[in-house]
């Protein structure tokens, strides 16, 4: 399976939520591996550096590519390879799309980051990747209730699927900075958050292999 986290802009979440995703397959003894495809940011494969440093479990392969060809390479040796996209959009980010099963696009909850994201999902979608492919999640979300429901509704309004969200806080970066997840932190309700996140998008997924299954 391959799944793209893609950006229209840097700064909304994307590598953070590949992070994680990768972390909770590989719990459930997935063969994973991210491709960093951001090489003048290499975050995940920095991140993945300090993990192996402190010894933290379970171990994440991650590599840098500067094609999605070459990411491709040996992909039989995984069950799962994440595309941790580009800081923005691109020619690769359309190569990336492509080859994937599915496509996830994080997003603040600001109309600076999510109309550049919907945007990008309309340009996917007129490049013949199919609605049903494309999910978007908040990041950074805040304390503010209003603020969490206005983008949660404007999602929907756009009928690209919301699959959840990664909250805003102090932990998961002290967590990021050490090479552990979002999912990872030593606080039970903000890894539930992260964890809801991941099983609605392993449950969507699911959905579309079922009804490709049946209608394809």
């Amino acid at each position: 399976m391959k799944i793209g986290v893609l950006s229209q802009k840097g700064g909304v979440g994307k590598s953070t939520l590949t992070r994680a995703l990768a972390v909770e397959y590989s719990r459930n003894d997935w063969e994973v591996k991210i491709a960093d495809m951001d090489l003048k940011q290499s975050t995940s494969t920095i991140w993945n550096r300090k993990r192996m440093d402190n010894g933290f479990t379970p171990k994440i392969a991650v590599e840098p590519f500067s094609s999605v060809k070459d990411a491709l390479k040996n992909d039989s040796q995984y069950d799962l390879i994440i595309f941790d996209g580009a800081g923005q959009a691109d020619v690769q980010t359309l190569e990336i799309a492509k080859v994937c099963d599915f496509i996830i696009l994080p997003t603040g909850v600001t109309a600076d980051d999510l109309e550049p994201q919907v945007k990008l999902a309309h340009e996917l979608k007129k490049k013949g990747i199919a609605r049903q492919r494309i999910g978007m999640c908040l990041s950074r979300v805040g304390g503010s209730k209003n603020e969490l429901e206005a983008a949660e509704e404007y999602i929907k309004a756009t009928g690209y699927t919301f699959l959840g969200l990664i909250a805003e806080k102090t932990s998961i970066g002290q967590c990021s900075d050490s090479g552990l997840a979002a999912n990872e932190t030593k606080y039970d309700s903000i890894n539930r958050i992260a964890d809801q996140l991941i099983q609605n998008i392993y449950n969507h997924i699911e959905q579309l292999a079922k009804e490709e299954v049946r209608y394809g």
